[in-house]
């Protein structure tokens, strides 16, 4: 592999799991402002195929309905989605009492520590590597 390929590929991985690490803590930080659960009623699932890497995979995108304070939000994007869900299920779900429309699963503190996490290995990897390439190795 040319040298320069072995520079540039470590430099991505750096930069992409920088770019993680902040995510994982920006959505840490704002925990909080998801102060409120709704129970949600699923009303639509799409499929879609993922051809982007070396094997296809199956996204599902779950759409709900659910109502606060006597508003209804209709056919909006859950930020959950799995194999597992039904049209008719219903879900829990994290609003913000400021804004209903920005809506979160249970789980932020959980989710955010492995984003952070997956971004640190995959950071510290690429910094290896870069080591490594510029030693000669």
């Amino acid at each position: 592999m040319p040298k320069i390929v072995r520079l540039i590929i470590p430099v991505i991985a750096i930069v992409l799991g920088i770019v993680a690490v902040i995510s994982g803590v920006r959505k840490l930080a704002n925990k909080n402002l998801y102060d409120s659960t709704v129970t949600a009623t699923i009303v639509d699932i799409q499929e879609e195929w993922d051809h982007s890497g070396e094997d296809s995979t199956l996204i599902y995108h779950v759409y709900v309905d659910y109502e606060v304070d006597g508003v209804k939000y209709e056919h909006v994007e859950s930020p959950e989605a799995d194999n597992t869900m039904r049209v008719g299920d219903k879900i829990d779900l994290l609003y913000q009492s400021k804004d209903p429309t920005e809506l979160s699963g249970k789980n932020i503190t959980g989710n955010s520590i492995l984003i952070i996490a997956i971004g640190a290995v995959v950071a510290v990897g690429g910094i290896i590597a870069e080591i490594k390439a510029f030693v000669g190795r």
